[in-house]
């Protein structure tokens, strides 16, 4: 495995995104990026984008069905080695539940295969698409050794009351529990944090990982104590078209009075509701939705930010205070405003929001003199990937 690259593969439903990785880490235990692309689905064509050494790439393909075909992949494979002029030495993938695995990693066999295949219906919108491309790189390429990198593992330090629900013990014995996602996003930032603020990372920190799905992490000296998303990606703040925190009576209610359907109810739960709901169907995108006019899409806006700010709160007092505040995700690293609402809201903590560095995206948000710190810090889900698969494979 001395030659060779690392693909490492982040999929979605309609999109993949990936990264090329050198076959080893340096001396400081981090991947060496080759490389980093997209495959997307357009309206009548794939695109595909990918970004080396200084350069952009862009090409087309015709489209092919729905989502993301196995003859799309087989594509997108024998492009990487024809443009890369090296072949692949493994892949490793995101997979978004691990159920209770504590380890980041795992060798996949049909074993793991089928472990994570029973996880589907606590996680229907992620995990299948996740598991296609192992699936078809396990029949097309079946010596090219695969690892899963779970986003629950970094989780498995959650207090033991932040796994409970008020629910009968019985069922909570049997997996019915907390198990919080986004954990390559934070064990990234809780690796990089003593780099921005020592003292933080050994301390109390709130990260929000912003973006169509979002949620919020508090750590303890690094470690996940508290977490928003729960036993599915629905839980927690506002998200895209997720609607967060919601009151179970308002599912009750949907199935009894208006009739809906479980099939109805998942639909409507995961791609009709949150900022996409709240504003009335203009978007889901907090980019539209800020260039937007519309009384809607800021109350939208508010909305989501009033989100964050309640879990702030809630989570300072699960941990007794607060040192550091980090934001990350799409709209963490590149929505100013809604950052400054976020911020200005958390005043009553100390915290001092200096206005022109947020506008310049940091890294730091806050006066010199601010007693809880905050950061802007780009989060890289794919280089806990890669780091936790080169890792596994050399037994480093």
């Amino acid at each position: 495995m001395d030659e060779g690259l690392l693909l490492v593969v982040n999929a979605g439903s309609s999109s993949i995104k990936f990264s090329l990785y050198r076959s080893r880490l340096d001396a400081l235990g981090h991947a060496l990026p080759k490389g980093r692309g997209s495959l997307e689905r357009q309206a009548d064509h794939y695109r595909l984008r990918f970004s080396a050494a200084g350069q952009d790439v862009e090409t087309q393909w015709p489209l092919q069905g729905d989502t993301i075909s196995d003859s799309t992949l087989s594509r997108l494979i024998e492009w990487i080695e024809h443009y890369t002029r090296q072949t692949l030495m493994a892949a490793g993938h995101r997979i978004v539940h691990g159920g209770t695995r504590t380890d980041a990693a795992v060798l996949i066999d049909a074993a793991v295969m089928t472990e994570m295949e029973a996880l589907i219906p606590i996680a229907p919108l992620h995990q299948p698409v996740c598991l296609a491309p192992v699936r078809f790189l396990a029949r097309e390429h079946p010596h090219l050794p695969q690892v899963a990198c779970f986003d629950t593992a970094f989780h498995h330090t959650l207090d033991r009351l932040e796994t409970l629900y008020g629910i009968p013990r019985a069922l909570s014995e049997e997996g019915i529990r907390r198990y919080g996602f986004h954990g390559l996003s934070y064990e990234y930032i809780a690796s990089v944090l003593p780099s921005y603020d020592p003292s933080a990372a050994l301390g109390r920190t709130i990260v929000a990982h912003l973006g169509n799905g979002a949620s919020l992490c508090a750590l303890r000296a690094g470690c996940s104590y508290a977490t928003s998303m729960g036993f599915t990606t629905l839980d927690g703040i506002l998200m895209g078209t997720r609607p967060g925190h919601l009151d179970p009576g308002i599912v009750l209610y949907l199935m009894l009075e208006k009739g809906m359907s479980a099939e109805a109810l998942e639909h409507w739960l995961y791609h009709e509701c949150g900022l996409l709901g709240v504003s009335g169907g203009i978007s889901s995108d907090m980019r539209e939705l800020s260039a937007s006019p519309a009384p809607e899409a800021k109350e939208a806006i508010e909305l989501y930010v009033r989100a964050v700010l309640r879990e702030i709160g809630a989570f300072a007092a699960v941990l007794g205070g607060l040192d550091a505040l980090v934001l990350t995700g799409g709209i963490g690293e590149h929505a100013s405003a809604v950052r400054a609402g976020i911020l200005e809201g958390c005043a009553w903590l100390g915290l001092e929001i200096d206005p022109q560095a947020n506008r310049d995206h940091g890294p730091s948000l806050s006066q010199a003199n601010s007693r809880v710190t905050a950061w802007m810090i780009p989060t890289d889900e794919d280089q806990m990937i890669a780091r936790h698969t080169l890792k596994l494979l050399h037994n480093v």
